[in-house]
């Protein structure tokens, strides 16, 4: 009830705030504007929304910060966090904005382009960006002194904390999509500008010079903020942060190689003859080549700092190879798409010119050849280069290896590469099913033997994809099972029973099954404390009636055991379980066993 409270009150300070503020910027724009068109429709409307939001505003604003000041729990609230940042992001966004119409007209001006045709902020007056930029900073002022003495009230828990971190990194994403946007469309004009062509768009330049300018110090400052707090407790080991520079990461590998594949595939058209003038060959070259240039910047920056950041994590070496695998094997997956893409473009390319001789689809061969042969020439190296190492990795004998095997990134890989190439045989089968029983029904489709022929060649390449998926899926499966064994054989486990009692015989059933060839030794309890044989065991494992209870001898055995201990909540007079577990011995002893297991293999 407490949280619905809280969210209906913050969510109505929030509308509440954003149409207030908005109708105050309308009303000062009407008076300082003096505009003719809608002037008392404007006004009209600017005072209906304050009329009524102010009412609304300030009483459930009143509200909110009378629980805050009276209710410890309310001030360190994770939704009052929320309404604050999110506040603060709903009022900054719009000044940084106007400041960038701002800029991009003053820039136009300065070049002596017609400041109403910048596209940034053309149809807006100086009047309107600084009446929206001081409004909007007044309101951002405000709940930045309320979130500063929120600070200082200590709030416990960690939900300011965790919020703040997401409002820091929503800047840096913030200021890097400006900054490189801006960066994309400076270089873009730079480049038509040494090239052959006539650069028409000089807004291109002053657009994206204005991009830089405010983007770049926003996304400086803040990633430096980020930076710093490193070495407050909780940073550095944030998901949030691992999260960021995945997607960073991610996001810009996958957009420098479609610009790579597409740059690529503007110059052999033209080597082609698809494209005549080296003007139209530049200007659409510029295009991509400004979009690779940041976002390969940010793949080999943000790439950097993912590889430092899990180096320094305080984990141990497995988990940290974990992590690292996550970014080869989504890099190989990139590669193998773009692979596979430019194969099936030139085999199905190569098929058509050597059926009709490429005579009446000139134009469509050249689109798959500068496709096929773009695509293979950035997909394969990188492919080749990331996938290369997990498979060595992956065949080698060593822990490593075996952990490496058995990684969720590597079986999510190839069951992921398995399932397109089933899928891609099966329709693809489908398709050249269909044409050749069309064709036996006497309705064959146009182009017969092309047509089936390219499904063949398409049919064979999935076929590849998901016979070499397999095989790798299988080489992991043999020598899983062969260092299982030997895991297996090397884990003793030793069993306390209760005499004439059915614990020993379900437990002992239960391990045949889930681990075959595990060595298990019973030990009755009447036949008093193990000996120096039995003591070597790895795990023992014991019902909860007899850890309750246990004989004199048994419980020194037990403290000075160096193994495992496994107890199973079995009835006991006099004590209560506090467990989620299945009642009855049979499930207890099959989730005992998968314990014991995953213990053998160093889980």
């Amino acid at each position: 009830m407490q949280t619905l409270r809280r969210l209906y009150v913050y969510a109505v300070v929030f509308v509440s705030l954003e149409t207030v503020l908005w109708g105050a910027i309308g009303l000062v724009r009407s008076f300082v504007g003096g505009r003719s068109v809608g002037g008392n429709s404007l006004l009209a409307q600017a005072l209906s929304l304050i009329l009524v939001g102010i009412p609304v505003f300030l009483l459930h604003w009143w509200l909110a910060q009378r629980s805050a000041l009276s209710q410890p729990g309310e001030r360190s609230a994770r939704l009052r966090a929320i309404f604050l940042y999110g506040a603060l992001l709903a009022t900054l966004i719009p000044v940084v904005n106007n400041a960038l119409a701002l800029l991009d007209r003053l820039l136009a001006g300065l070049f002596r382009l017609d400041p109403l045709l910048a596209p940034l902020g053309g149809g807006q007056t100086l009047s309107d960006n600084l009446i929206a930029i001081a409004l909007n900073a007044i309101a951002a002022a405000y709940f930045y002194t309320v979130e500063r003495a929120d600070w200082k009230a200590v709030p416990l828990g960690d939900d300011f904390a965790e919020t703040r971190r997401l409002y820091r990194y929503m800047w840096v994403v913030y200021g890097l999509v400006i900054a490189g946007v801006g960066l994309q469309r400076a270089v873009a004009y730079i480049l038509k500008v040494f090239g052959p062509g006539i650069v028409e768009d000089q807004y291109l330049f002053t657009s994206g010079l204005a991009l830089l300018v405010i983007g770049l110090p926003i996304w400086v400052y803040s990633w430096r903020l980020v930076q710093a707090s490193l070495t407050e407790p909780g940073e550095s080991s944030s998901r949030l942060r691992l999260a960021l520079l995945y997607g960073l990461v991610f996001i810009a590998a996958a957009g420098t190689l479609f610009c790579a594949v597409v740059t690529i595939q503007t110059l052999l058209l033209y080597l082609l003859g698809e494209r005549t003038l080296v003007g139209d060959l530049w200007a659409e070259a510029s295009e991509t080549l400004s979009a690779a240039i940041p976002l390969g910047a940010v793949w080999v920056y943000y790439g950097r700092i993912l590889q430092a950041h899990i180096a320094g994590m305080d984990a141990s070496a497995s988990q940290q190879a974990a992590l690292r695998r996550i970014y080869r094997y989504v890099l190989s997956l990139f590669g193998l798409f773009a692979t596979f893409l430019g194969t099936a473009s030139l085999l199905t390319g190569l098929t058509d010119l050597v059926v009709s001789g490429g005579v009446d689809n000139l134009r469509e061969l050249r689109e798959q050849f500068s496709i096929g042969i773009g695509a293979l020439l950035v997909g394969l190296p990188v492919w080749v280069l990331h996938w290369r190492p997990m498979v060595i990795e992956a065949a080698s004998q060593t822990e490593t290896g075996d952990l490496a095997r058995r990684s969720l990134v590597r079986r999510g890989y190839l069951y992921l590469a398995l399932f397109a190439g089933v899928m891609g045989v099966m329709f693809t089968a489908g398709a050249l099913l269909y044409n050749l029983i069309s064709a036996l029904l006497g309705e064959p489709p146009a182009d017969l033997l092309l047509r089936s022929l390219q499904l063949f060649v398409t049919l064979l390449l999935f076929a590849a994809l998901l016979a070499y998926h397999g095989l790798a899926l299988r080489a992991d499966g043999r020598l899983l099972e062969r260092a299982l064994i030997r895991r297996l054989a090397a884990y003793p486990v030793l069993v306390l029973a209760p005499d004439e009692d059915e614990f020993a015989e379900t437990l002992v059933a239960a391990l045949e099954r889930e681990a075959p060839g595990l060595p298990v030794a019973v030990q009755p309890v009447s036949q008093g404390a193990p000996d120096e044989t039995l003591s070597a065991a790895k795990a023992v494992v014991l019902p909860g009636g007899l850890l309750a209870k246990p004989p004199e001898a048994l419980r020194l055995w037990l403290q000075a055991f160096d193994g495992q201990r496994i107890v199973l909540p079995t009835p006991a007079d006099g004590w209560l379980w506090a467990s989620g577990e299945k009642p009855g011995l049979p499930a207890q002893a099959r989730r005992a066993a998968r314990l014991i297991r995953r213990l053998a293999e160093g889980d």
